[in-house]
């Protein structure tokens, strides 16, 4: 229970009610006794409808920017959304006071460098959480959440718990929609991290050009002190020539010898479950062992040695910490069977992840390599024939299949997919997404590996408009235990 926080309103408001107060809500429906209700306008619905619910919830307060009332319990505030940042802050006590703040963005590898970073620090020390995708708090233990990147009302609550509980440095996922949405609006961030950009959300933002233009709002003075940027990406280098920001590049040797302070690699190598290279830093060389697949992996590591370094830590302690990172949940994660044949389950649901995984996986197969994926409905279809085009390059087979169709016809989507494929390829469509694996499965021979790919960590599937119970993760497990049964 937190003391009234909001006594400096009163400066702008008059007097404001002397209660106790728990948390800023912009749900309605999670309102309860002692909450402040905050009614904003929405692109779908507007806060003000909800008033009378939040306090019938038991909101001891509501703010709004619109509207009479004769309740005393809410306030008009004409300039809530230019006061809300500071006041969001002020609230919880201003936790970020007590935290070193990192931001990650870019298309791919978020989640997996958010967690390096907590990974790396917490060996060094350091008592670390994240926020993202996967959800938020100790990087083994992570609460859900309903967007990548919450509201900054709900982050200020989240942080404020962070404190409580001895953490000292937050690593978040900020995606491009929240920075468009300003969802991360008076947030700080020690250091901003910029892994890669590739085709997706364009459904969203209308241009990879506006794509691009969204993620580099995270790289200025207003928002973080210093940038961490992968310059193996166009436009990561584009990023870092123009930042207004002391720019620390990550990347591939060659694309590093324009830049100081540069980490770069070369000579990546993998050996069975594992991948090597050699590191380098204004003249000095590290041999980079992690027990992760792929390159992208590497450069997910790199991201998170480089921050840390950049923010104070040993770079020798990085790198031989980082021969521990694990990966995260649904990301490259490995299930061998007593035949030889391995299942991948990957969350790549974009064209160049898929690129990425599938060679990745490549390097290190014995035998076939297998591809099992879908899109999702009522989202960009222009990315579906480069993705099946993709598949079909870089895999032995491939069985096209739902992800989340929503509200579109699955047979459709998938053809959709296959519209980028010979219309002769060795492909099959099974919309059927568990069918679809287990035909995988038993199509497969020893030394043969799977990708599943598209679902990752998520725990449901969406069809139609019902989100039904499917967790890919635990399917292929019980899969692997009923064929070795």
């Amino acid at each position: 229970m937190l003391v009234n926080s909001l006594h400096w309103l009163g400066q702008i408001v008059g007097d404001v009610p002397s209660v106790l107060l728990n948390h800023l809500r912009i749900d309605s429906r999670l309102v309860s006794q002692g909450d402040v209700f905050i009614a904003l306008p929405g692109s779908k619905t507007d806060g003000n409808l909800y008033i009378q619910q939040a306090l019938e919830s038991g909101a001891a307060l509501v703010l709004t920017s619109t509207g009479t009332f004769a309740d005393k319990r809410v306030l008009v505030l004409p300039r809530l959304a230019e006061l809300l940042p500071e006041l969001a802050a002020s609230f919880y006590g201003k936790p970020q006071q007590h935290l070193l703040l990192v931001g990650v963005t870019g298309t791919n590898g978020k989640s997996s460098v958010t967690s390096f970073i907590a990974q790396l620090a917490e060996q060094l020390g350091v008592k670390s959480a994240v926020v993202g995708t996967l959800g938020y708090g100790a990087w083994q233990h992570l609460t859900p959440l309903n967007n990548t990147t919450p509201h900054f009302i709900d982050l200020q609550r989240i942080f404020a718990e962070f404190v409580a509980s001895g953490v000292r440095l937050v690593a978040m996922e900020v995606s491009s929609h929240a920075l468009v949405q300003q969802r991360v609006a008076g947030l700080h961030f020690a250091a901003a991290v910029f892994t890669n950009l590739s085709r997706d959300h364009l459904d969203y933002h209308g241009s990879m050009q506006a794509y691009a233009e969204a993620k580099a709002q995270l790289f200025v003075p207003e928002q973080s002190t210093l940038a961490v940027i992968n310059v193996s990406d166009d436009t990561g280098y584009a990023y870092a020539k123009s930042c207004q920001v002391p720019v620390y590049p990550y990347g591939l040797t060659e694309d590093c010898a324009q830049f100081t302070h540069a980490l770069s690699y070369q000579d990546s190598a993998p050996k069975q479950a594992t991948t090597h290279c050699q590191v380098s830093y204004d003249g000095q060389s590290f041999a980079l062992q992690l027990g992760l697949l792929g390159e992208f992996n590497v450069q997910n590591a790199l991201a998170a040695i480089s921050c840390l370094h950049a923010l104070g830590q040993p770079l020798p302690l990085l790198i031989q910490a980082a021969a521990s990172l694990k990966p995260v949940a649904g990301r490259m994660e490995q299930y061998t069977l007593k035949t030889g044949v391995t299942i991948v389950v990957d969350y790549a649901h974009t064209p160049d992840a898929l690129k990425q995984t599938l060679l990745a996986l490549r390097a290190h197969c014995a035998n076939h390599l297998r591809c099992v994926f879908g899109c999702g409905g009522d989202r960009d279809k222009g990315k579906r024939p480069l993705m099946g085009q993709i598949a079909e390059q870089l895999a032995d087979h491939v069985i096209l299949t739902s992800d989340n169709p929503r509200t579109e016809d699955p047979l459709s989507i998938l053809q959709d997919i296959a519209a980028g494929m010979h219309p002769q390829g060795n492909y099959t469509l099974e919309p059927d997404r568990r069918l679809a694996i287990k035909l995988a499965l038993i199509e497969a021979q020893s030394g043969d590996i799977i990708l599943v790919a598209g679902k990752g960590h998520e725990t449901e599937q969406i069809i139609g408009t019902t989100a039904h119970v499917y967790d890919e993760r635990a399917y292929v497990q019980q899969l692997v235990a009923e064929m070795e049964s």
